[in-house]
């Protein structure tokens, strides 16, 4: 188990924990209140407004979260299979390169595969993200150069044009796949989320105020479900670090460095 998906787990737990206490606070305020208010032992008027319009904001609040999650999800998967198809492409176009150039260009195109691979392969560990991502731009930079030079040296111009805008749009579909890791729902979201989640929490406590003891199957449903879409929601914004992964997808890769040989 990484760090991360530790980190995920001991999310879910304090999420369930602190749902089941804001209800049994809210249980216990209530009953307190019900004891020294006045006959009928209610709240006053206007609260199952206020209840339903808390509720119904964490509903719409999670359906935007659940939502966008799934988008940026999809994104990512969009992005590995326009970068596995990009650098296919890169790599057949180094045909029209003269014979000499070939090979050279070839063995980086490997070089430079592999450390994509690998680049996603430690995803999870940071320092060794960071020196495979290092690695896989400096490769990147010596595939132009050996690119460029080429196309100058070829006789005519169809190096150029034809291989040219096929390695810039390899290098353009990275940045933008690189650029995916960092888009997530924002943090504030999130902590709106919680603190609204604790807020219904609490006064679905009140609401079971009526009876002396809390309902303890609706207590843990309440918080077990709360709890459970936000662990599904932090695994759709952190694919790879839970139990969703991106396995099937990022193996378009592996396909295709194992048809360069």
């Amino acid at each position: 188990m990484t760090a991360a998906t530790a980190i995920l787990l001991m999310v879910l737990v304090v999420l369930f924990v602190g749902l089941v206490g804001f209800q049994l606070l809210g249980h216990h305020f209530g009953v307190q209140w019900r004891a020294h208010a006045s006959p009928g032992g209610g709240f006053g008027g206007g609260t199952s407004a206020v209840e339903a319009l808390l509720f119904a904001i964490l509903g719409l609040l999670l359906a935007f979260t659940i939502a966008g999650g799934e988008t940026r999800l999809e994104a990512r998967r969009r992005l590995i299979v326009e970068e596995a198809a990009a650098i296919d492409a890169a790599y057949l176009r180094i045909d029209v390169f003269p014979a000499h150039a070939q090979p050279a260009l070839r063995a980086q195109f490997r070089r430079y595969t592999d450390a994509r691979i690998e680049l996603f392969h430690n995803y999870v560990t940071l320092g060794q993200w960071q020196a495979s991502r290092d690695r896989a731009i400096e490769l990147q930079r010596e595939i132009w150069k050996h690119a460029t030079a080429a196309a100058m040296a070829a006789s005519d111009t169809r190096p150029a044009i034809v291989t040219l805008p096929a390695i810039t749009r390899m290098i353009d579909v990275t940045i933008a796949r690189d650029a995916s890791l960092y888009s997530h729902v924002p943090i504030a979201l999130f902590a709106l989320l919680v603190v609204l989640s604790f807020g219904c929490a609490f006064f679905a406590g009140l609401e079971m105020s009526k009876n002396p003891r809390p309902s303890p199957l609706h207590v843990v449903a309440f918080a077990g479900m709360l709890a459970l879409t936000s662990y599904v929601i932090a695994n759709v914004e952190f694919p790879r670090h839970g139990f969703i992964r991106l396995g099937p997808i990022d193996a378009l890769l592996s396909q295709v460095r194992q048809r360069m040989g």
